[in-house]
């Protein structure tokens, strides 16, 4: 297969997750602030809100970022590629395999990316 159209699939596979993510997110928003509510002392439920809401948000614009990169087959260098691949991961097993994908083809023989990381 060409490695372009596979480096464009994963690159969609991304963005497409972090919308289908961010939707979920945004539709289970309330549900989520009455959890933590519930969960954690009526002082710090609304931090805990706040710093759990900041991390997801994180994590998705790492996953539409990255997708962007890898999509366009754009150059990353280390310091930004790497930072990305650990928030996709910890973001989920949907992260986990889609990073393993991105590491594939980032380390592909011929690969643009082989030499310089």
């Amino acid at each position: 297969m060409n490695r372009a159209l596979i480096q464009k699939g994963i690159g969609g596979a991304l963005v497409l997750s972090g919308v289908v993510l961010f939707v979920l997110k945004v539709s289970s928003t309330s549900e989520a602030r009455q959890g933590w509510d519930s969960w954690a002392s009526p002082e710090s439920g609304v931090m805990w809100f706040v710093g759990v809401l900041a991390l997801e948000v994180a994590f998705l614009v790492s996953r539409f970022v990255l997708g962007y990169f890898v999509f366009q087959s754009k150059n990353m260098g280390p310091w930004l590629f790497y930072p990305l691949a650990i928030l996709n991961a910890v973001s989920g097993l949907s992260g986990i395999v889609l990073v393993a994908a991105v590491l594939v083809i980032r380390f592909w023989q011929g690969g643009v990316h082989a030499v310089k990381t």
